[in-house]
């Protein structure tokens, strides 16, 4: 609560003042100096608001707390905080002057006088440069008024108070016969004052601050509080501060529902019939004269049997490199855009951060998923041509059913885990409402999932968002089985068919743009409720008509690279490199304009951005894998096909599925706000993608695999083992893994 807040002993038991000093965590050690033991009348100061004496039997004489150091300053703060962030944000140094000038006035003489008349008396340099600074204030100086806001850091964008949330929850406490549990609300503030006037609309206008209420009380209740005592306060009410939204925590998890025993059952169940297999596997290695029919089937579901088979190489090992590292790619592009969505210290400095050439390697990273797209593409053809070739015929219900029964098996899984279990990884702001929603959209829109559909129908809801990407993979898929078969009984026709694809993904990207004013930039996506807001994101990044070319082209890759055998001579391939080298530099080079906001919104960059990003892209990928895939690698291929990669690609489906999870479940556990810098970025990403190869391993061997085994037996036994499914099975030459089905 805003202005001084008087506690004396007589009204304050030990609980209630628990409650009290929730918000900076007085009690729970927020410290910030501490004198000996030994002096009798020692005096603890907390940081910024609460300052009291204890007795050597460390009695509470008498508290007085303040928000802001007192009344004086919290007009200087909170006057201050919209206009000197924003300024500063876009070092927009006269914006800074102009408005401490005009919020001088507001500033009581006493309180300078008293530091001028205590300073006065001292003929010490300290006393000087004191008298200066104060002079440099009421002129509006930039450096003085950053001086002044170094103590709270204002001005690099800690505009948010997180509170202690674990000190308001174990509040319990009754008095006059009325229980209270705590329960913390961030409340947000804005000023109508014309000096205080945002410079970007980036950042939220808005300051914040959590406050420990009683359970009982609910959001508009919350609001409607804040605001009575902002009227109360002069101060504040002239500068036109008011209350206007308020975000209650979930107080506490809910008890066991149907859906979570099951949901963990289930695990159960499965963890016992696996570890069951792998007995069967090893009994059967020891008798396998004994080994019945039964048994052999269920020790194809054998851990032991699965782990080894991780490492075995694949006919084409160079693209399960490509697979890994694009995987690592896309887990640090998610990892950075984490750091949008989360409160951080400094805010002002990450806004520099993403403008700079130093946060390339994040922002270039969207170019992965459209290596994906490419390389999926690829196989698919590759594969069904391969098929072809060895004369098996085409059972297409197999082919849709083999595609959609390698993904969803996984997909499910994890939803389940994000609906029914997810909800215990933790709470707070901090992930919090996130996690909250997330499970509140997978309650809703699962079976949206299922069809595969969630970038186009409530795509704004979607159950795990990352998601999107397997909707517009599959999607593709159901279109390319259409070219794919013109190809195969009309070559000439097939062609020209593939080509309109490929000139109408081209075109489409940059219309859409063009027309709808829509941009790149997807750090311009912000957090509000729990909830990702970003028309770019959602309205031209996840659509499949604007991310078709890397996946047409792969396919037209995988007809070749399946029907044409190339003799290329060394100075072709060199400068097919240099080419594909200039491409992929051009197209990471230029990301940067145009995720520079310090350049501003230009819709004609944005229009040739859109044009010619992602054909380059996959154009310069795209000779890579002809190259690894004809000799034309060299060191590339050799690298790509390290034994390394083989094991990763196997789980980065898995991966892929659950590294959100684990990143969004890691935040729930900050109680603080965040500094953002390269090393905190690699820091959490390297945390994150260690925990994600650990759960992804566990996803893939206890639920990936096997649903690929019950799905193998299924189609053999309903379809008929004689009959050929494109994307598998072929002789030991040419076979293409089951994992090509399943790219993300």
């Amino acid at each position: 609560m805003l202005g001084p807040l008087v506690v004396t002993k007589k009204v304050i038991e030990q609980k209630s003042f628990h409650w009290l000093f929730h918000t900076k965590h007085v009690l729970g050690g927020n410290v910030l100096r501490k004198p000996s033991r030994g002096d009798p009348n020692r005096t603890i100061t907390f940081t910024r608001e609460v300052s009291f004496r204890l007795s050597d039997s460390g009695q509470l004489h008498n508290c007085t707390m303040f928000f802001f150091r007192n009344e004086h300053l919290a007009v200087l703060i909170c006057a201050l905080t919209e206009s000197l962030v924003f300024a500063s944000l876009k070092n927009d140094t006269i914006k800074i002057g102009t408005s401490s000038t005009n919020i001088v006035p507001y500033l009581p003489m006493r309180w300078k006088e008293e530091i001028k008349l205590a300073v006065q008396s001292s003929e010490s340099t300290c006393a000087v440069e004191i008298l200066a600074v104060i002079q440099a204030v009421e002129s509006g100086q930039t450096w003085a008024v950053q001086m002044l806001d170094a103590s709270s850091g204002f001005v690099r964008g800690n505009i948010l108070d997180l509170g202690t949330y674990d000190e308001c929850i174990e509040v319990n406490g009754q008095s006059d016969n009325v229980s209270i549990r705590g329960k913390l609300c961030m409340v947000s503030f804005m000023s109508t004052f014309r000096t205080l006037t945002p410079a970007i609309s980036r950042v939220n206008d808005r300051i914040f601050s959590s406050v420990c209420f009683p359970s009982s009380c609910n959001e508009t209740q919350v609001e409607q509080i804040m605001n009575a005592a902002l009227r109360n306060i002069p101060v504040l009410s002239d500068l036109g501060f008011s209350a206007t939204e308020a975000l209650c925590a979930r107080e506490e998890v809910e008890g066991f529902s149907v859906g979570t025993l099951s949901t963990i059952m289930f695990v159960v169940a499965v963890g016992l019939f696996l570890i069951y297999c792998t007995v069967c596997d090893f009994v059967r290695r020891r008798r396998p004269a004994e080994a019945s029919s039964l048994m052999i089937k269920f020790s194809k579901f054998s851990l032991y049997t699965n782990i080894l088979e991780m490492f075995v190489t694949k006919e084409l090992p160079a693209i399960e490199g490509m697979r890994v590292l694009s995987m690592c790619w896309i887990v640090m592009h998610h990892q950075s855009f984490m750091f949008l969505l989360i409160p951080t210290v400094n805010r002002a400095d990450v806004d520099k951060w993403y403008n700079s050439w130093t946060s390339l390697y994040t922002e270039a990273a969207s170019f992965a998923v459209d290596t994906f797209f490419l390389v999926s593409g690829f196989l698919t053809a590759y594969s069904f041509f391969l098929a072809r070739k060895s004369g098996k015929p085409i059972n297409w219900r197999r082919f849709y059913l083999h595609r959609y029964l390698r993904l969803t098996p996984s997909l499910a899984f994890v939803m389940l885990i994000s609906s029914f279990l997810a909800r215990w990884n933790g709470n707070g702001f901090i992930g919090g409402s996130f996690l909250a929603r997330s499970v509140e959209n997978c309650h809703e829109n699962w079976w949206v999932n299922l069809l595969y559909l969630q970038n186009f129908v409530n795509k704004e809801r979607m159950c795990l968002l990352h998601s999107w990407y397997l909707a517009a993979e599959m999607q593709l898929f159901w279109i390319s089985s259409i070219i794919m078969y013109s190809l195969h009984r009309w070559p000439k026709y097939g062609l020209r068919l593939l080509g309109c694809f490929l000139v109408i993904s081209v075109a489409i990207p940059p219309v859409v743009l063009a027309t709808s004013g829509y941009s790149h930039r997807l750090s311009a996506l912000h957090f509000e409720q729990g909830k990702i807001v970003s028309e770019n994101l959602f309205n031209f990044y996840m659509p499949t008509y604007n991310r078709g070319f890397p996946y047409f082209l792969g396919v037209l890759l995988g007809y070749d690279v399946a029907n044409t055998k190339r003799q290329l001579t060394k100075v072709n391939a060199a400068i097919s490199w240099i080419i594909a080298c200039v491409l992929m530099l051009l197209c990471v080079v230029s990301t940067h304009y145009i995720y520079n906001t310090d350049i501003g919104y230009n819709l004609a960059l944005e229009t040739v951005y859109a044009l010619t990003s992602r054909p380059f892209w996959s154009i310069a990928v795209a000779w890579i894998v002809y190259a690894c895939t004809q000799g034309c690698g060299g060191p590339v291929t050799g690298f790509l096909s390290s034994p390394f990669f083989q094991p990763l690609s196997r789980i980065s489906y898995s991966i892929y599925l659950i590294h959100v999870g684990i990143q969004v479940m890691r935040l729930t556990h900050e109680r603080t706000l965040v500094f953002v810098a390269n090393s905190t970025i690699i820091e959490a990403y390297l945390t994150n993608m260690v925990m994600s190869i650990g759960v992804g391993f566990f996803v893939y061997l206890c639920f990936e695999v096997p649903a690929a085994v019950l799905e193998n037996i299924f189609t053999n036994r309903v379809l008929g083992s004689n009959q050929a499914i494109p994307t598998e099975g072929f002789d030991k030459k040419t076979r293409i893994s089951n994992e090509a089905a399943k790219d993300k």
